[in-house]
């Protein structure tokens, strides 16, 4: 039977270190969340904005922004606090075809005010790139970034802010991809599928202090 080496094992146990630490957020803690922490037992999250070069049409704009909403929403709910939904926000909204308050203040008072939420999260979805292919070969792999902040409601402060930038690396092409995304990288991603895992590393970074698990 083979043996490895010593020396081989020190490379396997650094490379599974870089695993583990490896980040898919950029994220930013602003002074109001460093300096005295609120408590969020309510969260709200507001329908996302979809940037205007995101899609060909309005309506389909719109459409893979509520989608990756509910996804952000679906993974908070993992978190333990009470949640908001989308949909409820954007029926308390004085115009509902907006989608969402012109300002992040406007918004905040709206969660407070309607459903006594503690707290807002707004998101953009700035890039939704469908796979071309199937799941063992693409000639264009999918692509996917949003942003989100989080602030405080009623007073609209920023807390927290943080990005999901990716396209999908063939595992060859990089070996710390090995076990990084979902599928353990075996296979190509739908852009849904990559929208939904970075909802679930939005929902693991959010600051909810003492209240979450």
């Amino acid at each position: 039977m083979s043996r490895v080496s010593p020396a081989r094992h020190v490379l396997l146990a650094g490379v599974a270190l870089t695993l583990g630490c490896a980040s898919t957020l950029q994220s930013v803690e602003y002074p109001l969340l460093r300096e005295a922490p609120p408590t969020i037992r309510r969260l709200a999250v507001a329908p996302f904005r979809p940037e205007a070069g995101l899609a060909a049409e309005a309506q389909a704009r719109r459409a893979v922004a509520d989608q990756v909403a509910g996804f952000v929403f679906e993974a908070a709910a993992a978190r333990g606090i009470e949640l908001v939904a989308p949909s409820d926000l954007a029926h308390a909204l004085e115009d509902p075809e907006s989608r969402m308050p012109a300002e992040a203040p406007q918004a905040a008072r709206l969660a407070s005010q309607e459903f006594g939420a503690d707290a807002i999260l707004l998101g953009t979805v700035l890039r939704f790139r469908k796979r071309a292919g199937e799941a063992l070969g693409t000639t264009q792999p999918a692509s996917v970034a949003f942003e989100v902040t989080l602030y405080s409601a009623p007073g609209g402060e920023r807390l927290w802010s943080a990005r999901f930038d990716e396209t999908q690396q063939a595992l060859l092409s990089n070996v710390l991809n090995l076990g990084r995304y979902p599928g353990g990288g075996t296979r190509w991603l739908t852009a849904e599928e990559l929208a939904r895992w970075g909802a679930h590393e939005v929902a693991k970074g959010l600051p909810l202090g003492a209240t979450g698990p």
